[in-house]
């Protein structure tokens, strides 16, 4: 798996998440800027470990509050380098 596959599967999920494109930023938080409930937080964890094929404990949810955040946390589970 990529760079490119990985943002693939992330614009799928947010799209599904029903964050708005052109709100993609990095360091947008799921709670604060897009007001996501528990359940909302759920089911995003769900929709990252069916596409992305990880085991996320609720040890890492606090790993997942931004965008940029969790894209690090799948590339970093996946093997694949982060780069600053």
């Amino acid at each position: 798996m990529d760079m490119d596959q990985i943002e693939e599967k992330f614009s799928r999920i947010f799209r599904y998440m029903g964050i708005p494109k052109d709100q993609f930023r990095f360091d947008a938080s799921f709670i604060q800027d897009f007001e996501f409930n528990e359940f909302q937080f759920d089911c995003l964890v769900l929709y990252i470990k069916n596409y992305f094929e990880l085991n996320i404990t609720e040890s890492d949810y606090t790993k997942l509050n931004t965008i940029g955040n969790t894209m690090t946390f799948v590339r970093s589970m996946k093997g694949i380098p982060v780069t600053v």
